[in-house]
This record gives C-alpha cells, structure tokens and sequence, in this order.
C-alpha cells in the first residue's frame, strides 16, 4: 500500500492503515496481528534491529525519531486516521510522540502507558485511548481468580463482559421463563454449546453445565451471576 517510500499520497489512502509507533512487545504483537487482520500498518521505531526484524512482516517500516514533528511529516503519519503509541520504557518519548499526534488531529490514537500518572498525562494532552496492558491483566487476573469466569472483558469502569459456565439455577430450564435480567441484572446474550460455535441466546434457548455463555451486566451482579449456586 505505501509503495516503496512509507510516506502516502492522501489521507483516504491512509483510511484503512495504522501507523504504529514502537515495535516492542506491545506495539509489535499489535501490529503483526492488524496485519494479520488485513490492515495495512506502518511500523516506526528507532531501534535498526526492530526495524529488521519487522522488515516484511508490516506493510512497512522504518527507522526513524518519531518525536522530531517533521519527521513524524515526512513519513505522512499526519495524514492517519488511526495511530498507536506503544513506547512503553522510554516516557517522554511516548508523551513527545501522542502530542505530534494530537497535534496533527488525528482522529484516533491508542497510547500504552506503564504507570498511572503516565497514563493521566497521556489523556491529558488529549489521547483518546490509554493502555496500561499490566494493570488491565493484573485487574483482569483478579477477577479470573476470585470468580468462577472462565474470561473478563471489562466495558466501562463499572460494566463488564464475561465468559463463564452456565450456573445450576439456570439450567435446563427456557431462557424466557428464567427472566435473568430482572431477577439479576444481567444479560445472558450467546451460547457455545461443546464443539459448537457461538449463538445468540433465544427465548427458548437451554443452558447445560457444559456450555458456555456470554454475560453482560455491572461488574459485581457478573460476578454474582457467575458463583450462582
């Protein structure tokens, strides 16, 4: 997509790309799998090794200062729709980097950030999505291991998504009849039956002990539902 130079004609034709900025662990994960995906991503980072190392992996990459703003120009990340920071060790390059971004307007910008006040800083200057990826698996590790949810997707500060086993009170019995949400406060919204795919739950749906189900809610009726016995 970005030819033989990183650096594109236009912004539409940045429309369905990500420049991603920091190829360590984070940043790289994330850009192999958008890759992956079928988005076309820009890979930046000053390491020459990194730089080697996602040599063909990545629509491209290159090696450059990506807080030096006319740099940043040069390689047409001004034109993205969509940017990531993943500087994690190095924290003023990380706030250098997002505030060229900010500066530039782009539309949507992730930040990975390692501790709090980086983070508080990061949506100061007007990131619009921080990622602090230790303490959101720290937070989600704790909820795996006082409850009996098999998977933790926290939505907002006080609403989460689980994937947990049916619990016995609501076994084998028309989902239309258990009326979940008013007795419980959540939503049981899809099954997996075993070997099975995903399916939405209907009113006559029926949960068994070896399914599993997909719950929305507020994180403490969630977790309730989940040790229902």
């Amino acid at each position: 997509m970005f030819g033989s130079h990183p650096a594109a004609s236009s912004r539409n034709a940045m429309a369905n790309a990500v420049v991603v900025i920091g190829l360590g662990r984070f940043g790289g994960a994330l850009a192999t799998e958008l890759m992956r995906n079928g988005t076309d991503v820009l890979g930046v980072d000053m390491d020459e090794t990194v730089v080697q190392r996602f040599n063909g992996k990545l629509t491209s990459v290159v090696r450059a200062d990506a807080t030096d703003q006319d740099v940043l120009r040069e390689l047409s990340v001004d034109e993205f729709d969509r940017a990531v920071v993943g500087i994690g060790s190095d924290i003023q390059a990380s706030i250098l980097a997002a505030s060229r971004l900010v500066k530039f307007g782009c539309p949507a910008i992730w930040a990975k950030a390692i501790t709090e006040p980086h983070a508080e800083i990061l949506t100061q200057i007007g990131v619009q999505h921080v990622v602090n990826p230790e303490s959101d698996m720290g937070t989600r590790a704790a909820h795996l291991i006082q409850h009996r949810i098999l998977d933790f997707v926290p939505i907002d500060a006080d609403y989460a998504l689980v994937r947990c086993t049916p619990p016995e009170p609501i076994q084998q019995r028309p989902m239309d009849l258990l009326n979940v949400r008013r007795r419980l406060g959540v939503s049981v919204v899809a099954v997996c039956r075993p070997g099975g795919q995903w399916e939405p739950i209907e009113p006559g749906t029926m949960l068994y002990d070896d399914d599993q189900i997909l719950v929305t809610g507020p994180t403490a009726k969630v977790e309730h539902f989940s040790n229902l016995t």
